[in-house]
């Protein structure tokens, strides 16, 4: 898991992440797996079980949708941090960062049943903040458009009740 073409995602090279969406270390988690698809884009794959449905469940919840855009939203921009500082992700200090702003545009119902791609583009990047634009096209439509500032954050913001 998390490789592709001989590379690994960033998400498994992501030590101590617990998170529910991109979190290796949590084994309740979706473990979604993103990778550079150019030199500012980065892509997911997504399959959703049918235990991720909305009310009708046909569809695929809305809050699993925004889970898996964030997550992948804030991995692109630690692996474009640790890229921007000549590392590898994991090597040295560090890199984390938080959601500080984040905007949806659902655009149409996704399928239970599709294969779901994510990708995401770094738009700017500031001093503490990353700025990306992402889209989560489901049977070749564009189903969700989503904007998020993630914002960086100490890596003592990890420690438990830090």
């Amino acid at each position: 898991m998390g490789n592709r073409a001989g590379h690994l995602s960033f998400q498994a090279q992501i030590k101590g992440n617990h998170c529910f969406g991109c979190g290796g270390e949590n084994p309740h988690g979706l473990h979604i797996q993103s990778f550079w698809a150019g030199d500012e884009t980065a892509v997911c794959q997504f399959s959703p079980q049918a235990y991720h449905c909305a009310a009708p469940t046909h569809f695929l919840n809305g809050g699993v949708i925004a889970t898996v855009i964030d997550c992948h939203c804030i991995c692109t921009a630690m692996a474009d941090a640790y890229r921007r500082a000549g590392r590898e992700i994991g090597e040295g200090e560090a890199i984390w960062f938080a959601t500080g702003r984040f905007s949806l545009e659902y655009l149409r119902p996704v399928s239970i049943k599709a294969e779901i791609v994510l990708k995401a583009s770094v738009v700017d990047v500031g001093e503490r903040n990353t700025e990306l634009e992402c889209e989560l096209i489901a049977n070749n439509k564009t189903a969700v458009r989503a904007k998020l500032t993630a914002v960086r954050v100490p890596e003592q913001w990890m420690a438990a009740g830090g």
